[in-house]
């Protein structure tokens, strides 16, 4: 399969998971607010990367929002199952712990030079495009959830 965008490029991909986590309190108050990890271009991204082998997408996930972003995520802070768009699988949490950039302990690399928390349209307007798939379809779910519940 190719994809174009995540990863270097288009290429032949392997298949990758990631996170979107959302504040905890944002949520709490209606006005979700994502992690974003800032790219040393300016573009924004999230905790994601291709899986090891006979890793599980969820494993990868879990493993790849420690390592940029020192944020465990357990499992009672999960929102829902996976979303797969092309070679990405998104999953997404709610988190209040406190991201720390690390370098990647296998490159030396520092992927990303922050981050912050921003809302969806602000997201999707700094990211690349094929990461607003993901991200809508999660505030999707908590716009469905929040119109349940206010009804």
């Amino acid at each position: 399969m190719v994809v174009a965008g995540f990863g270097r490029g288009r290429r032949r991909m392997k298949e990758g998971a990631g996170f979107i986590v959302f504040q905890k309190d944002s949520v709490d108050k209606g006005e979700p607010l994502i992690l974003t990890l800032l790219k040393p271009d300016g573009q924004y991204d999230l905790p994601k990367g291709e899986c090891d082998d006979g890793e599980t997408k969820l494993q990868t996930a879990i493993r790849e929002c420690f390592e940029e972003c020192s944020i465990y995520v357990e499992p009672n802070e999960m929102l829902e199952d996976g979303f797969v768009h092309g070679a990405l699988t998104t999953f997404a949490a709610i988190s209040n712990k406190t991201p720390e950039i690390t370098r990647n302990e296998h490159t030396g690399i520092l992927e990303h030079e922050g981050y912050k928390w921003v809302n969806r349209d602000d997201f999707c307007n700094n990211c690349l495009p094929y990461l607003t798939y993901p991200v809508n379809h999660f505030y999707s779910i908590m716009d469905v959830s929040y119109n349940s519940n206010n009804t």
